[in-house]
């Protein structure tokens, strides 16, 4: 069991748009229940059982998925979700969420998950966190950001440049000299070639204060915003303020305003396989299976080759072409490939025909 200290903080605030037409806004990916009758966001809290109370793991989502999340994991006390008003990307949100776990615990330290991963074994991943943990008892300015090791020059993931350890006797702690979000293809080659780099993989750990102090120092516009939530939290202005304020936060991911820019990130390598269920490829792969060469979830016929199939939907699919991503819902056929840019795509779509996304 990790110490009193230690809460975790589960990200569950996304529309899912990269797995759209399956995940929409809506029904989000993280709700889904895909992996036998279980759901991406059952699968992260269930990787902390043994290890932290149920009334330390905090689900940061938006608060249209209010219903959802608490029908979802109806044994996380309805306090320890924090719901935001609108998005505003990762930091704000991180932001958010370690303004709340400061009122409640001045030295709290955070474990921040993402809904959307895969990660195995779930024993390697606990071993990683523990030590985390213990780190940054030692280190409370660190910031550690959990790596993996790079299978291919992914150009979706961040990649870390490993420094010099650092020295703890708990586990491997390397300092990151150089954090890449999401590279070009040429450089991710790069780093593949050169060595001593690794993928990000969207898991922290950090002391509630420090991830503040580095947000002060790199955000500066959010600071006065979140001390007026913080402030707020615990008195009936709660909802009032914080509807107020929110929406003026700051966009960006963590990665791109703080992570890229901060000098105290540490990296600890998780022991275990790692998938991000971010593509349609990657979902077909962990629940569908191969079929001459495609991969394929559901009542579907396939012809061709290297096409990846998901038909969530009453109807028969019948695929005779190649190298195609086709995505069937009872309401939406998408038609593409693994290079459409699903972002901008299902912007343009919700310009234009917003019901169904």
């Amino acid at each position: 069991m990790l110490s009193d200290n230690c809460y975790a903080v589960v990200m569950a605030g996304g529309g899912g748009t990269r797995l759209w037409p399956l995940s929409s806004r809506d029904e989000p990916k993280q709700f889904l229940k895909l992996f036998g009758r279980r759901s991406l966001i059952e699968l992260t809290v269930d990787k902390l059982r043994g290890h932290l109370p149920e009334d330390r793991i905090v689900i940061l989502t938006g608060a249209k998925y209010k219903t959802a999340a608490q029908a979802t994991l109806p044994q996380i006390p309805p306090e320890n979700f924090v719901y935001e008003p609108c998005l505003r990307d990762t930091a704000s949100a991180i932001g958010l969420a370690a303004t709340v776990l400061r009122t409640r615990c001045a030295t709290a330290t955070m474990v921040v998950l993402t809904a959307d991963q895969i990660i195995e074994p779930t024993s390697g991943f606990n071993t990683a966190v523990a030590g985390a943990t213990a780190f940054l008892e030692v280190h409370p300015e660190r910031l550690v950001a959990f790596g993996v090791e790079a299978a291919s020059a992914s150009t979706l993931v961040g990649w870390q440049k490993l420094g010099e350890t650092v020295d703890f006797p708990g586990c491997e702690v390397r300092r990151i000299t150089a954090f890449t979000e999401k590279p070009e293809r040429e450089i991710a080659e790069r780093y593949m070639n050169e060595g001593g780099y690794c993928w990000n993989s969207g898991q922290f750990a950090w002391k509630a204060e420090a991830i503040l102090a580095e947000i002060d120092a790199h955000l500066t516009e959010a600071t006065p915003l979140l001390t007026q939530i913080g402030r707020a939290w615990n008195t009936p202005a709660r909802e009032q303020v914080l509807g107020d304020v929110y929406p003026n936060m700051p966009k960006g991911s963590i990665d791109y305003r703080v992570m890229q820019k901060t000098a105290n990130a540490c990296s600890i390598l998780l022991p275990c396989s790692w998938e991000d269920m971010g593509t349609h490829a990657a979902l077909a792969r962990r629940i569908g299976s191969e079929r001459d060469g495609n991969l394929v979830m559901g009542k579907a016929m396939v012809s061709g080759t290297e096409n990846v199939v998901l038909a969530n939907t009453d109807q028969c699919v019948v695929v005779a072409s190649d190298r195609l991503t086709v995505v069937v819902t009872n309401n939406t056929v998408f038609v593409g490939n693994q290079d459409t840019d699903m972002k901008a795509l299902v912007e343009s779509v919700a310009q234009h025909e917003p019901e169904i996304v």
